[in-house]
């Protein structure tokens, strides 16, 4: 039980971070398809696995793109623990051209590794601005856990983040980024004996800074590769520095 706790809040900070992107949304009827692969390792829990992954957005009206990805998982530490991860549902609206607004939903499908068995529904608003070059993207959010029992409970999630994509006039584009999250509340369940805790977690802390670079073979033919890592405080990402990367191939349409 306590191992199951501590990866459901390793894994409740990971999947805070759901948006598509934190750019503008797409010119009205305009999509993008994405096919992709996850490599995450907690050494912490002895953890690894892959993560392939397909998703889909399009702006449906002027101004509002609507989104999905269907995740899969492969747990390469525990014989036969594969199957359907948990979807996420996405929605943007350009207010300004420099301001959007989010809801992204984790809808809870999957009983594999990572025990998520609650609705976590993630919003807030992103700018971004052209400065010459650079392309930056920014966010801020709130997540938050819709409970389904009385095994887990976990604090509310501030996210910040921000994003720098160097356009070179050339096919590739560097970028680089990090991601923050601040959790605000207390953390509630049941020990390894079977006793219920009530840990305030208020204002603990991780930092997921993040490199990639984006290929681009056609206007609408792009590969897109990064890595990933966090520190912070155990409670969230463990007590190992764990690693992330992930490769996709993004069609325009």
């Amino acid at each position: 039980m306590l191992k199951k706790i501590f990866l459901a809040a390793a894994f409740c900070a990971t999947a805070s971070f759901a948006t598509w992107d934190k750019f503008p949304v797409l010119e009205n009827h305009k999509g993008e398809t994405v096919v992709g692969i996850g490599f995450d390792y907690e050494r912490s829990y002895d953890l690894m696995q892959l993560k392939p992954y397909l998703g889909s957005r399009y702006t449906v009206l002027p101004n509002l793109e609507l989104g999905v990805i269907l995740p899969y998982y492969v747990n390469l530490t525990m014989n036969n623990d594969n199957g359907l991860d948990n979807p996420k549902l996405m929605a943007r609206y350009q207010i300004v051209p420099s301001v959007n607004v989010f809801l992204d939903v984790l809808v809870p499908i999957s009983h594999g590794y990572n025990y998520y068995d609650v609705w976590v529904f993630s919003f807030g608003a992103q700018f971004s601005k052209n400065f010459g070059i650079v392309d930056f993207g920014s966010e801020v959010g709130l997540s938050v856990n819709l409970e389904t029992d009385d095994d887990f409970s976990a604090p509310l999630r501030l996210n910040y983040g921000a994003e720098a994509d160097f356009k070179l006039n050339i096919p590739l584009t560097p970028f680089v980024g990090a991601d923050v999250q601040v959790l605000m509340g207390h953390i509630t369940g049941k020990n390894e004996a079977g006793k219920r805790y009530d840990d305030n977690l208020t204002g603990k802390y991780a930092v997921y800074p993040y490199v990639g670079l984006k290929y681009a073979f056609t206007p609408n033919l792009t590969v897109q590769a990064s890595a990933k890592t966090a520190f912070g405080k155990s409670v969230i990402i463990g007590t190992e520095t764990p690693f992330m990367a992930d490769l996709k191939l993004k069609m325009a349409f």
